[in-house]
């Protein structure tokens, strides 16, 4: 059949209203605050064979992580599956989600006597056993101790509640009415939308409605291969680390861009390993999808055909991509998260080396997702009885900044998303539980500094009151590595975690900890991470540095001493000195480019290779001073003075200095002693040296 693009676009709303109906039912139906307040579930659309369609919601990962829990009802089911029929599954190693606490419920859609599509809904639950209340389990070192586990089963049969699987997963999990209730709200949205789903089939029939299917598909992958194709061909690599407390596991990102196609290469990622953050390549590939959106195909539906366009190479046996019986508790955090942002690093890198992108005006510093942290406490609850329970007030991380804006407090997106989910508010939280909030409120010191400065994060304490104590399991990102700049931008701040006594005495603690206590009277307090800076801050308008001192984002102190600027007037006199000082502090370039004739490059027209970095000819030069950095294809920093500071154990910040004039170019984020971990080679200038006619 085929479809006119008016036809394409109601189908498309009306496939979403679908959704969006049936995520509002999740939401009025299940009873846990992450749920309900939270906005922690989803809605998601597949066609009959398990292609993405569509999804509604907040949890946009959720969609692709559907793609294989369908999967996983076909391998265990085959062609046991019948009208009426509900399945569920949350073992990411064998047909589950994003993690086990993540548990899809998925019913298939009948119209003709045949199936054709699939509906999938999925929320965390407060708990679904495992050796941790709450299930997350930070020293689990196997998959075994973390949850109750179950491959695709069916929870209702042609109509009939089967209730030996609702009696073990009930007698495994602590708090069975709540997981009861939001199973049910699960169970009550994919209702909804499958009488939708059905009612449309009926109407338009199920063939007309497969074609409908195909074609968004098929739109939609051409029109995403259509913006790759504005992007620069090239080589670009940026690198990330998951921590362990004071380990680091490497994950290197090397993106190919070769026409409309692009490919993110994870060659070289850490094994995996026995911490609860290993994760699976359909997670990974699923949250690149959700980030990359923000820059291309912004207005399409997430869906196969997004998806169809990007390739994710994610190794085997891989932190990235992990096999049984790998522990997987936190595979939708850390790991995953800094793989993708690795990815949004290397696909910013080909933007800014776009002079056509259409993207270029949402160019910004590294996305802060992987520095979110959560907490689970369990306990006497306010009635008495035990209860457990997961704060994600620790994941309104700052946001990082843009090339033309500041960062977003509170947020780890410069713009907001459907992928976030909601942080409770304060009384909401003291209602349900035995806490009493001392504060909560923006994080202030000049991290993240830079032209426009990086998002904060949230600064909140809280003290157990109403029960004879707590235990915890705190669980963070990125507490020693900050979330990196961009263009010469710093660093954001690492997120910090605390347990306050009463007499003031304060313990740190690590943001991967499992099994503190915390008693009555006693204070548990988080200072999130915050986005890194775009821009020098030596670049910052002086009227807004000094704006800054006056809200009490930043002090006297550091308005002089990061970015130049007097607060009591605004002068700037300040900043030769700081150049000067950079320059006379730095390393010497690691390769001195050798003397090329300044009359032929300096006519070739200025291409981009990165931000505040041109291609005249064979020749990168600094667009601010002109100054000769590297001769193709070498790597564009090689002429660059090199400033270095360490910022943790083991953890060093790497400035490249514009040898002009001083100032900063780029500042990466790296383990003491490691190579370069970043790159942009752009194919003219990669192949520059062999074909001199472009």
């Amino acid at each position: 059949m085929q479809l006119d693009n008016i036809a394409v676009e109601v189908l498309r709303h009306q496939l979403e209203a679908f959704c969006g109906e049936g995520a509002a039912t999740i939401k009025r139906t299940a009873v846990s605050p992450l749920v309900v307040e939270g906005g922690d579930y989803s809605c998601t659309m597949l066609d009959a064979g398990g292609k993405l369609v569509t999804g509604g919601g907040h949890i946009a990962y959720h969609f692709y992580a559907a793609t294989n829990a369908i999967a996983g009802v076909f391998i265990e089911h085959g062609d046991d599956i019948h009208d009426g029929d509900v399945f569920l599954a949350n073992d990411p190693h064998r047909g589950g989600g994003l993690h086990a606490q993540d548990i899809f419920v998925m019913r298939p859609v009948f119209a003709e006597d045949r199936v054709v599509a699939w509906m999938a809904n999925s929320s965390h639950l407060v708990d679904v056993g495992g050796m941790q209340p709450g299930s997350f389990a930070p020293d689990a070192t196997d998959c075994f101790q973390e949850a109750l586990r179950f491959p695709a089963v069916k929870v209702i049969a042609r109509g009939v509640e089967q209730r030996d699987i609702w009696n073990i997963l009930l007698n495994n999990v602590r708090m069975p009415d709540l997981v009861e209730m939001d199973i049910r709200g699960l169970m009550a949205g994919v209702d909804v939308a499958t009488a939708k789903v059905q009612q449309l089939a009926e109407r338009i029939g199920a063939t007309a409605l497969q074609d409908g299917f195909d074609e968004l598909n098929r739109r939609t992958e051409s029109a995403v291969r259509a913006e790759i194709a504005q992007i620069e061909d090239g080589v670009y690599r940026s690198t990330s680390w998951t921590e362990w407390n004071d380990e680091r596991f490497r994950i290197p990102c090397t993106t190919t861009v070769d026409g409309d196609s692009i490919q993110f290469d994870f060659t070289g990622a850490a094994p995996q390993t026995q911490h609860f953050f290993n994760t699976k390549q359909y997670i990974v590939k699923g949250k690149i999808g959700v980030e990359l959106q923000r820059l291309i195909g912004r207005d399409l539906p997430l869906n196969q055909g997004y998806y169809e366009a990007l390739s994710v190479l994610c190794p085997r046996g891989s932190i990235l991509d992990c096999v049984h019986p790998a522990p997987v508790g936190a595979a939708h955090l850390m790991a995953s998260h800094d793989a993708s942002e690795a990815a949004m690093r290397t696909f910013h890198q080909a933007v800014a080396a776009s002079a056509e992108s259409p993207s270029r005006p949402f160019l910004s510093s590294s996305q802060t997702m992987s520095a979110n942290a959560v907490v689970t406490f369990s306990g006497k609850g306010l009635s008495g009885a035990t209860d457990s329970w997961i704060m994600i007030d620790g994941t309104a991380v700052g946001s990082p900044a843009g090339n033309d804006r500041d960062g977003t407090d509170y947020n780890f997106y410069l713009v907001g998303h459907q992928a976030a989910i909601q942080t409770n508010d304060v009384e909401v939280t003291e209602s349900w539980y035995p806490l009493r909030f001392d504060y909560r409120r923006r994080s202030c010191d000049a991290s993240g500094a830079g032209q426009f400065r990086g998002g904060r994060g949230v600064d909140f304490a809280f003290t157990v009151d109403g029960s004879p104590g707590l235990v915890g399991a705190s669980i963070g990102g990125h507490g020693n590595v900050p979330m990196p700049g961009t263009a010469g931008g710093s660093p954001g701040r690492p997120s910090t975690v605390e347990l306050h006594e009463p007499d003031g005495v304060v313990n740190r603690i690590g943001t991967l900890t499992q099994g503190f206590d915390l008693p009555e009277g006693h204070s548990y307090a988080i200072r999130a991470a915050g986005g890194g800076g775009w821009g020098d801050p030596l670049d910052r308008d002086p009227a807004a540095v000094v704006a800054d001192v006056a809200d009490g984002l930043i002090s006297v102190d550091e308005a002089g001493r990061v970015y130049g600027v007097d607060a009591a007037d605004g002068s700037t006199s300040g900043r030769a000195d700081i150049l000067r000082a950079r320059l006379a502090d730095a390393r010497p370039p690691a390769c001195v480019p050798a003397a090329v004739d300044a009359q032929n490059y300096a006519s070739a027209p200025p291409r981009p290779i990165a931000a505040g970095v041109e291609q005249r000819g064979g020749v990168a030069v600094s667009a601010r001073s002109g100054a000769v950095l590297a001769l193709a294809p070498a790597h564009w920093t090689d002429g660059c003075p090199l400033l270095v500071e360490e910022v943790a154990h083991g953890v060093e910040t790497r400035s490249y200095l514009d040898p002009g004039t001083g100032h900063i170019l780029h500042t990466e984020v790296a383990t003491a002693g490691d190579e370069r971990s970043f790159e942009s080679s752009p194919k003219r200038w990669r192949t520059w040296s062999n074909d001199r006619t472009q």
